[in-house]
């Protein structure tokens, strides 16, 4: 099952509204291309090719590159999407501590997290760009701020066939 996927880093409502044009753009697409579409300015990785199920499988992986506890399930974010979804801050901790956690020789872990992922069935990329993809969330989920009600966001839509 192929989708798209954009990662992002936002505050409830921007969210909800990236969430509604995003969704609005998918449902027009003979009229809009999906990356056309005007959101408010966030944070964002987007990723062609997988669901929410990959963002999951990608936090357990963080979690147990890291050594740390937690869910990794994505939560509902709002009862307006069916497609956006919140990522728990378990989740967002360890992927935050990918960018500063090494391995016993000193190496970041990103590589090694972002091999695992790409080895995951039905990955649609491999290597340098699952590495670069994992980098990138990392970097979203390091900009997450509590105190600024700022949370990260997963919305993910199913391609039709």
């Amino acid at each position: 099952m192929s989708g798209t996927t954009e990662v992002f880093v936002a505050t409830h409502d921007v969210a909800v509204r990236r969430a509604a044009a995003l969704e609005a753009s998918f449902e027009s697409r003979a009229d809009t291309d999906a990356s056309d579409v005007a959101v408010e300015d966030a944070p964002n990785a987007r990723i062609n090719g997988i669901t929410d199920l990959e963002i999951e499988i990608l936090g357990g992986l963080a979690a147990k590159a890291v050594g740390s506890a937690g869910p990794s399930d994505l939560d509902m974010a709002d009862v307006s999407s069916d497609f956006l979804m919140v990522a728990p801050d378990a989740m967002v901790q360890a992927l935050s501590e990918l960018l500063t956690h090494v391995d016993d020789g000193g190496a970041s872990l990103i590589p090694e997290v972002a091999s695992a992922w790409a080895a995951e069935e039905g990955m649609p990329f491999a290597g340098d760009v699952a590495e670069e993809y994992v980098r990138r969330i990392a970097e979203l989920a390091s900009q997450v701020d509590e105190g600024e009600r700022l949370q990260l966001y997963v919305w993910s839509s199913t391609a039709e066939a």
